[in-house]
């Protein structure tokens, strides 16, 4: 994540929005393809399923320091510029499963 879709100069590190599981799409994939996921359930490795809900409100967690990163309150004020800039998929557990890096993930 080079940076905040259509926020040009806000370099974002993925760390700072604390994913469960991080999906990384192919080159070309439209930017927030996430959107059209929710009411859809995916397969992720062999077993488990997830139902895509929704996306979460704005936290201002993502400006504080987390681990090597350092406080950041452009984060939080870009993203209040473009309020439909939502970077996250809520998911339930349809039917669980082990996943592994690496593992693909197929939209049934």
């Amino acid at each position: 994540m080079p940076g905040v879709p259509g926020v040009p100069g806000v370099p974002v590190d993925e760390c700072r929005f604390r994913p469960n599981l991080l999906v990384r799409t192919p080159p070309g994939t439209p930017a927030f393809v996430k959107d059209e996921w929710f009411g859809s359930t995916a397969r992720i490795g062999g077993a488990l399923r997830l139902r895509f809900e929704r996306s979460s409100e704005r936290c201002v967690m993502t400006n504080e320091a987390q681990q090597d990163l350092p406080h950041s309150p452009r984060i939080l004020r870009a993203l209040a510029q473009a309020p439909d800039m939502r970077l996250d998929a809520l998911a339930t557990v349809a039917q669980p499963g082990r996943v592994r890096r690496g593992d693909t993930v197929e939209l049934l």
